[in-house]
């Protein structure tokens, strides 16, 4: 069954908007201020805090908010951590927070299948569990809502197996099934394409979402 990440959370409401439609993972951004959905760690740590067992927690930060704030990560526990860093390599994070490991990797518009992209990414995931896919846009680190090529992100998860891939990047309702059937990743993640306003989840929009992926790698079973 392919899982759902629902991303950028920023209120109780959305916590559990998201565990009622049936998410597999709920995502909290915390050291990107200029993010809409971005909240401090504290903030993170009470919503992180609302998450119910069986489903995974996601903290997504940087290495710097990481160093900044250790003790107050460690307290909010999360199950996973999406970690935009350069500087710690993946061993220390996970000795330090005892958290699986999510590494997110940029897919530009110039990438095709080759070769050359496929042995970047396969090194850039070495010590993380999954690996997170979303669109390279200039400025951003994540969270672009654009889509990516989903023939690139199909030919990533082949090349990374058995590591999981997890698919986002302008990701909706109304194409998630679409997406599902053509890359076949582990999970989908969804942020923008869920809400109302930035940070404002939908609830019908998430409850669509979730039902759309499970329809659609349900469809993908039977064939």
């Amino acid at each position: 069954m392919t899982r759902v990440k629902i991303c950028g959370l920023t209120r109780e409401e959305d916590v559990d908007a998201a565990v009622d439609a049936g998410a597999d993972a709920v995502g909290v951004i915390s050291g990107f201020p200029n993010s809409p959905r971005a909240v401090s760690i504290s903030r993170a740590g009470s919503l992180i805090s609302r998450v119910p067992p069986f489903v995974t927690s996601v903290l997504v930060t940087t290495a710097e908010a990481l160093v900044q704030h250790l003790d107050a990560v460690k307290r909010a526990a999360p199950g996973a951590i999406q970690l935009y860093s350069r500087s710690l390599s993946p061993h220390t994070v996970r000795h330090s927070f005892h958290a699986y490991l999510l590494k997110p990797y940029s897919v530009g518009a110039h990438e095709s299948d080759g070769s050359d992209v496929l042995s970047k990414v396969k090194e850039a995931v070495k010590g993380y569990d999954a690996l997170l896919t979303d669109t390279l846009r200039e400025g951003y680190d994540g969270g672009t809502g654009l889509t990516s090529d989903w023939s690139v992100c199909a030919a990533i998860r082949k090349a990374i197996a058995p590591t999981p891939l997890i698919l986002s990047g302008g990701l909706r309702p109304d194409n998630v099934e679409l997406a599902v059937a053509t890359v076949q990743p582990f999970c989908v993640d969804v942020s923008s394409g869920v809400e109302s306003a930035p940070g404002v989840k939908d609830k019908a929009k998430v409850r669509a979402f979730v039902a759309k992926a499970n329809a659609a790698e349900e469809r993908r079973v039977e064939q």
